[in-house]
């Protein structure tokens, strides 16, 4: 009945916190390096989304990428998320490992011994002789079987806490491949619309390059003509000049971004593929949320700040786990065999069962000093977890405000490139006229020039506003869940 009771307690002890990581830690971090976590029940409590993305299949080369499809690709290729992944499991196992104590530790083995010894022994051989040393020679064999039991019964939550520790540990490292993740979709579509940016520029540039020549024409006409002077044909040629030499360094500037973008999608730079041009976009008006309800939801959805989160409950754990090292520890341990020896002689069994309690009463302040570290550490978490709070409130203020901003430049910009056009055709015109000067065709010219590369600029800053905006609010793992990186 005592070891009924004993094994009775143990399995009760074991089942206060042992749970699928023990036998499938996996289970509880993420299925692929490219894969978004989705957390399980406890976690959600600390979480507003579910999100789940799956790995793509690459396209073929000759096909002209979207901005999903090169998410697509940066998901399944960048390295960043593979660590982040790697590191989520490597806890994953940890965690799993914690509940292991929660169990016996049992061990087999099978003994055999064989010995041969000898001694000296005195034998009388008649009534009356002198005694002889006589050497006897003893062999002796012994084998069995050998079982060893080793259980923790009790230790007042000791175990329990550390693997509550490493659990939100675990959900830590969780939330930051989410991170990962979504930070790895916000550099993506910033490089990629960088890139359609410079391209757009670029082709900015070529008309820029072909008006100028259209003004070094009139000049030269002018000139022929003999109503302008040669300085109307060199301040012409000049600008002309000048507009062929931003196109060159332009296409420097589309290389270069060309290959931050296929680095980020972790392929080599030397990569080939198409990408969309760079959609002309005129909105007709900006529907935002009110502020507040987006940071209800960056509350709710922010990897960073969940993982801060699940970082300090992890500190807080562990420090439980450091004030029960004062509380007694109760093992039982098991040591039960068989022995067969020369002669066909057997002893059934053998056994020693030991219960035991121990508790620590001085371990030269370390207990102490441990709870100390412990408690540091939870403020220290607590402060990290205030400061990225802070930091989260304020990169959603700037991006919600950036998008009004966006969108006002956009809509100016694209009313400043309609003027500046029909500035340029009349100052052109009236330049062919004779009633005013190349100064005044250069200065429209200029006007045109400068438009053209707003216009751009605008269009990309609308993009990359509203993707930091998704990005702030944590908001990336919604659009993953639809099939909608962008």
């Amino acid at each position: 009945m005592r070891y009924f009771l004993f094994v009775l307690l143990g399995f009760f002890a074991a089942g206060c916190y042992v749970n699928r990581a023990v036998v499938d830690p996996f289970a509880y971090g993420p299925q692929s390096s490219c894969w978004y976590w989705g957390p399980d029940s406890e976690a959600s409590q600390m979480a507003g989304c579910d999100p789940v993305a799956e790995c793509p299949d690459l396209p073929d080369e000759e096909h002209v990428l979207s901005l999903g499809e090169v998410l697509d690709i940066a998901l399944v290729n960048n390295p960043q998320t593979q660590i982040s992944w790697a590191l989520a499991r490597e806890y994953a196992a940890q965690y799993g490992r914690s509940q292991s104590t929660a169990f016996p530790t049992i061990s087999a083995s099978y003994h055999y011994t064989a010995s041969r010894t000898s001694f000296l022994a005195s034998q009388v051989e008649q009534p009356g002789n002198v005694d002889e040393e006589v050497l006897i020679i003893n062999t002796q064999q012994e084998w069995g079987p050998r079982a060893d039991v080793t259980w923790t019964l009790l230790d007042f939550g000791q175990r329990r806490y550390t693997s509550e520790a490493a659990r939100y540990a675990l959900y830590y490292t969780d939330y930051l491949h989410n991170q990962t993740v979504q930070t790895l979709v916000q550099d993506v579509t910033v490089d990629f619309y960088d890139y359609l940016y410079q391209k757009k520029l670029l082709e900015a540039n070529e008309s820029d390059l072909a008006t100028a020549e259209v003004t070094l024409e009139a000049a030269e006409l002018g000139f022929r003509s003999g109503v302008k002077n040669v300085s109307d044909v060199l301040q012409a040629r000049t600008q002309a000049l000048l507009a062929e030499i931003q196109l060159s360094e332009q296409y420097r500037a589309v290389h270069t971004s060309y290959a931050t973008l296929l680095g980020t999608m972790g392929l080599p730079a030397n990569a080939n593929i198409d990408l969309q041009k760079l959609p002309f976009v005129d909105p007709e008006s900006v529907d935002l949320d009110p502020l507040d309800e987006y940071l209800d939801i960056a509350m709710q959805c922010r990897p960073d700040l969940l993982a801060a989160r699940s970082n300090v409950i992890s500190r807080e754990k562990a420090l439980l786990a450091a004030k029960r090292a004062w509380t007694p520890v109760v093992d039982y341990t098991l040591d039960i065999g068989n022995s067969t020896f020369t002669g066909g002689l057997n002893d059934k069994y053998n056994y020693v069962s030991t219960l035991t309690v121990s508790m620590p009463l001085f371990t030269g302040f370390q207990i102490r000093n441990s709870i100390r570290l412990a408690q540091a550490t939870v403020e220290k978490e607590e402060a990290t977890l205030k400061q990225v709070e802070l930091n989260a409130v304020k990169d959603l203020t700037i991006a919600h405000y950036n998008v009004s901003v966006a969108f006002n430049t956009l809509k100016a910009a694209i009313r400043f490139l309609e003027s500046a056009k029909e500035e340029y055709e009349v100052s052109l015109s009236q330049y062919k006229a004779g009633v005013n000067t190349i100064l005044d065709v250069l200065s429209a010219q200029s006007s045109l020039f400068d438009a053209r590369a707003k216009q751009a600029g605008a269009i990309q800053e609308w993009f990359t506003s509203l993707s930091t905006l998704t990005y702030s609010a944590g908001l990336m793992s919604y659009n993953l869940t639809q099939g909608d990186p962008s």
